[in-house]
Order: C-alpha cells, then sequence, then structure tokens
C-alpha cells in the first residue's frame, strides 16, 4: 500500500508543479514566450515516440525475469540503437538549418536537445519497471519532469532577467541530466563488464521493430493528434495564440491525467483478471463502474476548470485567457468525451484488440488535422474548440464500434 501511494503522490506533485509552471509562465513570460514553450514541448512530444520504432515496448517485456548477464546485454543493444536514431535525428536537423536558413534555429535546436535526452532518460528509467523497482522509475520521471519547476520559478520571481522561455529549457534539461546522472550510477551495479566482447544482436533487435512497427505507427498518431492545434495556430493566427491553447493544454490534459492515476490505472489490471477468469457479467459491471465514476469525476473537475481559469487569467494580467473563455469550455467538453470513452480504450486493450487500436489512433489523427486546418482557418481561434469535440466523437464511435464488433464476433463462436 505504503509503495502505491508514494507511486500516486509523484506523479500527483508532477502535476501539480507542471500546472504551477503554467501558472508562473502565464504571468511573467507572455503570450510569446509561453507560445514559443507549448510549440517546442509539441515538436518534443512528437518526436519522442518517433525515436527508436517503439523498441521500448519489446525490452520492458524481454528483461522480465532473465539473467542479470543477459538483462545488461538487451538494455545495452537497445541503446545502442536508439544511439542510431539520435544521430540520424541530428543530420535532420542540421540538414533542415542549412537548407531552410528561414527556421528559427532556437526552436530547432532545442527541440533537437530535449527530444534525444527526454527520449534517452524515459526509455532508461522505464528499465526498472520491469525489473520490479517502479519507485525509482517514478522517482527519475519526478525528477525530469518536475523538480525543476521550482527553482525555475524561483530564479524567475526574484530576477526578472530570466524571464523567459530559454530559462524554462535550461532547466528542463538539467532535470533530464540528473535524472540520467542517477540512471548511469545504478547503472554501475549491473555486470557491464565483458560487454565489449558481446556482439549486438542485430536479429533481436529487427524482429522487436518488426514486431513494434504498428505500435510505433499509433503513438506517433496520439501524440501528433494530441498537438496538431499547436501546429495549426501557429501557421494561422500566430505564436501568441499558440500561448494561449498551451496555457489551455495544460488544464485539460490534467483531467485524463487525474483520470489515468485514480481510475483507469487501479481498474484495467482487474478487467484483465475477470476476463482471463471468463467472468463477463463481473467484467461488464467494473466497465460501466468505471465509465460512470469517469463521467462523474471529470465532469466535475471539467466545470470547476472551466469557471476558475479563465478568472485566473485576468488575475495574470493575460486578458486573452478570459476573451477565449468559450473555446476554452469546447476544450474541455472535448476532453470530458474523450476521458469517458477511454474505458472503452481498456476493453479493447483488454481483449488484445491491439489493430484497433492503432487503427483508431490514426483516426483521430486525420480527424484533428482536417477538422482544425478547416475549422481555425473558417472560425478562427475557437475552431480549435470544435476540431476538439470532432475528434473526440469520432475516437469514441470508433471504439464503440470496435467493441461491438468483437463481442458480437466473440458471442457468435
Amino acid at each position: 500500500m505504503i509503495p502505491r501511494l508514494f507511486n500516486m503522490f509523484l506523479r500527483l506533485a508532477s502535476l501539480a508543479l507542471k500546472l504551477l509552471l503554467t501558472l508562473y509562465m502565464g504571468k511573467y513570460l507572455g503570450l510569446t514566450e509561453m507560445g514559443t514553450y507549448g510549440l517546442i514541448t509539441a515538436y518534443v512530444s512528437v518526436l519522442i515516440p518517433i525515436l527508436g520504432f517503439r523498441l521500448d515496448y519489446v525490452v520492458t517485456r524481454d528483461i522480465v525475469d532473465i539473467p542479470q548477464t543477459e538483462m545488461v546485454t538487451k538494455v545495452r543493444d537497445q541503446s545502442i540503437f536508439y544511439s542510431f536514431n539520435y544521430l540520424g535525428l541530428i543530420g535532420v536537423a542540421g540538414a533542415f538549418l542549412l537548407l531552410m536558413p528561414e527556421l528559427d534555429s532556437r526552436i530547432v535546436i532545442f527541440t533537437l536537445i530535449l527530444s534525444i535526452t527526454e527520449s534517452f532518460a524515459a526509455v532508461t528509467s522505464g528499465h526498472f519497471i520491469p525489473l520490479g523497482r517502479p519507485i525509482i522509475s517514478n522517482l527519475l520521471f519526478f525528477i525530469r519532469s518536475a523538480l525543476w519547476v521550482v527553482p525555475v520559478i524561483a530564479l524567475g520571481v526574484f530576477y526578472p532577467e530570466y524571464r523567459d522561455a530559454d530559462t524554462v529549457f535550461m532547466f528542463w534539461l538539467g532535470g533530464i541530466l540528473i535524472s540520467l546522472l542517477i540512471t548511469v550510477m545504478l547503472w554501475s551495479r549491473w555486470p557491464w563488464h565483458g560487454m565489449s566482447k558481446v556482439p549486438v544482436n542485430w536479429a533481436w533487435i529487427k524482429t522487436g521493430i518488426i514486431r513494434c512497427f504498428p505500435i510505433w505507427l499509433g503513438a506517433i498518431a496520439t501524440a501528433a493528434a494530441a498537438s496538431m492545434d499547436r501546429f495549426v495556430v501557429e501557421h494561422y493566427l500566430g505564436r501568441d495564440f499558440v500561448g494561449i491553447v498551451s496555457f489551455y493544454g495544460s488544464f485539460t490534459l490534467a483531467i485524463m491525467a487525474l483520470m489515468t492515476s485514480g481510475i483507469f490505472a487501479f481498474t484495467y489490471p482487474k478487467l484483465i483478471k475477470l476476463h482471463n477468469q471468463k467472468d463477463e457479467a463481473g467484467f461488464y459491471r467494473l466497465v460501466w463502474k468505471m465509465t460512470y465514476e469517469t463521467m462523474l469525476a471529470a465532469g466535475g473537475i471539467a466545470l470547476v476548470l472551466g469557471y476558475v481559469i479563465p478568472e485566473i487569467g485576468l488575475l495574470l494580467d493575460q486578458p486573452g485567457f478570459y476573451e477565449q473563455a468559450l473555446t476554452f469550455w469546447l476544450l474541455l467538453f472535448a476532453m470530458w468525451l474523450k476521458a469517458v470513452s477511454e474505458s472503452l480504450y481498456y476493453v479493447l486493450y483488454t481483449w488484445a484488440q491491439d489493430r484497433s487500436i492503432w487503427v483508431g489512433s490514426f483516426l483521430s489523427l486525420v480527424v484533428s488535422l482536417v477538422t482544425n486546418l478547416v475549422f481555425v482557418q473558417q472560425f478562427g481561434f475557437i475552431g480549435i474548440g470544435y476540431s476538439a469535440i470532432v475528434t473526440a466523437i469520432a475516437a469514441g464511435v470508433w471504439r464503440l464500434y470496435q467493441v461491438k464488433k468483437y463481442k458480437f464476433q466473440y458471442e457468435e463462436k
């Protein structure tokens, strides 16, 4: 019980500090700098699943309950493969800067550095979960994602010259590097001696990539769909409006994060157990219970945020946050729809319907791209709200259709 509570505390503390950072940036950085932060964050969130072809999905499963020397070999092989990915990204970024000098080099460089370091930190810290040390993994996540928020806010409050996005990025990088340093210290206890004589198992890597390919595509689609509004707003409306959607996005995403840590994380293992036991009645009772709890909890949080956050915008001397309150309400409603349909995602996950899941991710990406392009151009900033609602409905309908189809096929058998 205590380890679970500590893990929950670390996740909730990370979320709380990130929301505090959002309020700080809304107060002191201005819309343009906040837009820069939101844009780079979006690029990083898309690049992280691209790097490595999601080989970590295979590695975290393959290193469970095997001899430590074999585990270290797989971790080393994975690290070498990811290093080639990072070199490839550096080459692509360099080519873009040379061939397209009009690009903002500041955004390209920060995106490159943060994507590589965040990717490697996420992959290496993820190893500790299958090795039975989830607290270490969550602690490393807390360090790289949130602990640095406290000093960056303190510095900005007392020294106005540090109130810019670059300072935030540097502290973010510092948090990542500290977590990587701790990881290396923990790695030093592993049996690395003699690894130079063991050849890289490229056949295992190739097999893993083939196995993970659809999951990799789905992960990219999910990340891209979540950030699509920022890219479209940057193109049509400019960086200041990216700052507004980034501010709103921190709070809408917090709803899903709370639902995941507070409801789904505790429920889906029980769904799997009931499914394995062929307890169909108990399975569907739990699905309905999970859905009902999510409807109430996500709805309650959304209502509170909808009334409070625009008012906070006025207190932060950012009238844009208040003036676009209707868009924020639309985004909250869309997130509520998405949270409710997440129960169907876990049903499909329990039934091992991976194809339905990753195809659904691509559907969300296509719908998000098309509707954002059309609605933002047609209606302006509020178009991202319309797009979010349509995308959430499309995802929910797809999941419901897939659940009903599988259930019908299962009953026919």
